[in-house]
């Protein structure tokens, strides 16, 4: 009885070892492949982390070919703009060069402009004696001026002679002080444009002329006191214009 105990735990004994024997093989494969999965599993990691890389550096790459062909287009362009400039900087190097040689000979044609007006002015009839030759002296004062504009000298010296032309169209009378003889008296000075200058006393019993010829003042015959009383009332539109009979005399220069 006893020996068929100890065959029966011999044969347990023998299966125990023999699945032992072929479990150990078994696990080691089973270990194994894990092992590579996980191998795989970080391979794979790898993989497609240097695949997100990859992206990333193409992507900076062809960002910086655009930004590449963004500044070279700009190059191009600022390249034209500054041709264009350098081109435009000449025309007006050539235009300061022409305007200083204009400048130079327009001046001096000013300059004769403004003593012909004050030569004018002085052998003209003595009307308005202190505006005219305030004006003409201004004028020589401007042409000495560096701070005015070559433009500037020319419109103020093309207004004075505008002024000048003027007064040939206008007929004019005013009262004001006569100087005569070394006796000062009111009178009423009439301007027929430029071609007669005359006076009237406030009573209208006196009536006298401008002399270029005698360089003064001449007392007119009584018959001339109506029409120059009249010319006066038109002058201060006091009454319509009408044909007029007045004494005249050429002037020393016209305008």
């Amino acid at each position: 009885m006893q020996s068929i105990h100890s065959k029966a735990a011999l044969f347990a004994l023998g299966c125990s070892v023999s699945l032992l024997v072929q479990a150990g093989p078994l696990d080691q494969a089973q270990q194994t492949l894990q092992q590579s999965h996980r191998e795989g599993a970080q391979v794979q990691r790898s993989i497609d982390q240097l695949d997100r890389q990859t992206r990333e550096n193409f992507e900076e790459y062809s960002a910086i070919l655009r930004q590449a062909d963004l500044v070279e287009a700009y190059n191009r362009q600022l390249s034209r703009m500054i041709e264009d400039q350098a081109r435009e900087l000449a025309d007006i190097e050539a235009q300061l060069v022409s305007l200083a040689e204009t400048e130079q000979a327009t001046l001096p044609l000013l300059v004769r402009m403004q003593q012909m007006l004050e030569q004018f002015v002085a052998a003209d009839l003595p009307f308005l004696p202190e505006e005219r030759e305030q004006r003409v002296e201004r004028l020589a004062r401007l042409m000495d001026r560096a701070d005015v504009s070559l433009a500037e000298k020319y419109r103020q010296i093309l207004e004075a002679y505008q002024i000048e032309a003027e007064y040939g169209r206008t007929l004019e009378a005013w009262t004001g002080t006569l100087t005569q003889a070394g006796a000062q008296r009111d009178v009423i000075f009439l301007r027929l444009g430029r071609v007669g200058l005359y006076y009237q006393t406030l009573d209208s019993e006196e009536s006298g002329r401008w002399s270029v010829a005698r360089g003064g003042w001449e007392v007119l015959d009584d018959q001339f006191n109506w029409s120059i009383r009249k010319a006066i009332s038109v002058a201060r539109q006091q009454s319509v214009p009408e044909l007029l009979q007045l004494p005249l005399e050429l002037t020393g220069g016209s305008l």
